[in-house]
């Protein structure tokens, strides 16, 4: 009879397992069902299969239930019902709470941070991911956590999801700086207890306190030594490491002007003999725009020669300075563009003559141009040594092909009357004298920005 009872009860146990299989294969198939109903516009049919699915699940099998909320949330995140949206993820997150299924709870916190990204909650995207890590990491070792780091910063960006790869990175460098820290702690708790043990022994022996008193200053003079020399020895490290990149970004510079200037010299006929055959026929617009091509190569190359003697800073109001250049750029051009300015009585080091002077420069480029609708002038103080000027012009947009050479003198042969491409060139070596550099924004699509990042 006993043998009889167990049988029932796994053939009872087999039957509710396939028929747990088989619901889940149909809800899979209801959400696909669903998917395709929005792509033509069912909405009203697509949420009816959802009910039907939630019906067919019963109140039990909450990762089912899960399945179909999410489901849910997406169709209002695609007609941008925020309300019903946010109800759903709560839902989502209730489920999956109470389905106690590691992959269902990871999967709601990603949608959740994904979401609150979105909407502009990053503090609770961040402790979305935290938790996706802490759960995947509970009970790990170093390594073992570690790895589970490199995983997830892989996954995050394979996904592009710059918030969470940059928060993971983040973590990841202050538990690296955690364990060094630890690492030196426990050092310092055993150099501790050797000293406890040696004092110890001095009390225990009276007849050599002499002897042992002498050792700890010696001891003691050398760890205060080691860590004066180890502190140098940083101070120093960090001072060559600036030192050197400053020389490679000098040298790379003074490569790639030699190798232009080797260019421009091979090339000289052809970009000078058609101004030369033009003034011989009596062309003063070319005598004039040759003129101004040597006197802007005798700029650049005075520049170029002094670039490591850096101009001399002193402490600006960037909102009075910005308004200078944009009164001195309007005469300059001669146009009624609208220039905006956006500086709010910022202070900051620098040199005042020649940051006009580039500013300046960069706002011309971008007023010349016939598609440029308006122009903007803003300063951003990123932290105490670090500012950057962000000189805007909407609507004109620098072809791809001439973004990689465009701060390059001699880089190609150009029309000396209509531009003899020295300017952007001179502004970049300017740029690096005021202990900064110039560059294109890249990621800007509404036109061109130029980016004058400075540092004091």
């Amino acid at each position: 009879m006993r043998k009889l009872i167990l049988l029932l009860m796994l053939s009872c146990g087999i039957l509710s397992i396939q028929a747990q299989g088989s619901l889940k294969k149909q809800v899979e198939e209801g959400i696909q069902t669903s998917i395709r109903q929005t792509q033509n516009h069912e909405w009203h049919e697509a949420f009816a299969t959802c009910r039907a699915l939630d019906a067919a699940i019963g109140k039990e099998n909450p990762e089912l239930h899960y399945l179909v909320s999410k489901e849910r949330f997406r169709m209002y995140s695609r007609i941008n019902k925020s309300d019903d949206a946010r109800s759903q993820m709560q839902l989502m997150e209730s489920y999956a709470r109470k389905s106690n299924m590691s992959d269902v709870i990871e999967d709601m916190l990603i949608a959740k941070g994904a979401y609150s990204a979105k909407t502009g909650n990053v503090s609770l995207a961040q402790k979305c991911y935290k938790e996706v890590f802490y759960r995947r990491a509970k009970g790990k070792d170093d390594a073992g956590i570690d790895k589970c780091f490199q995983s997830m910063v892989a996954e995050a960006k394979g996904k592009d999801n710059a918030l969470m790869a940059s928060m993971l990175e983040k973590m990841y460098t202050q538990w690296k700086d955690s364990i060094a820290s630890d690492k030196a702690a426990a050092e310092l708790k055993a150099v501790k207890a050797q000293y406890a043990e040696a004092q110890e022994d001095i009390d225990g022996k009276a007849t050599k306190i002499a002897v042992q008193w002498g050792f700890i200053i010696v001891l003691i003079v050398i760890v205060v030594a080691l860590a004066l020399a180890l502190a140098f020895f940083v101070m120093l490290k960090f001072k060559n490491m600036v030192k050197i990149k400053h020389l490679k970004d000098s040298l790379e510079i003074a490569n790639n002007n030699n190798d232009r200037k080797s260019l421009f010299i091979n090339n000289i006929s052809e970009q000078i003999n058609p101004s030369l055959e033009a003034i011989a026929r009596g062309d003063k617009q070319q005598a004039t725009a040759l003129q101004d091509f040597m006197q802007h190569i005798k700029e650049y190359m005075v520049l170029e020669n002094s670039r490591e003697q850096l101009y001399e800073q002193q402490e600006l109001n960037m909102e009075r300075l910005c308004k200078d250049v944009v009164a001195e750029a309007k005469d300059s051009i001669k146009s009624d563009l609208p220039i905006k300015i956006d500086a709010h009585g910022i202070t900051f080091p620098s040199n005042e003559e020649v940051l006009k002077q580039l500013l300046v420069i960069l706002i011309s480029e971008l007023a010349k141009s016939g598609e440029t609708e308006r122009i903007s002038l803003e300063f951003k103080k990123r932290n105490p040594h670090t500012g950057n000027f962000l000189v805007t012009g909407i609507g004109f947009k620098i072809p791809a092909d001439k973004r990689e050479n465009l701060f390059q003198a001699f880089a190609e042969v150009k029309d000396l009357t209509i531009d003899d491409g020295m300017k952007l060139p001179t502004c970049a070596l300017m740029a690096y004298k005021l202990n900064g550099n110039l560059r294109l924004d890249e990621e800007f699509a509404q036109g061109t920005r130029f980016v004058v990042e400075l540092h004091c």
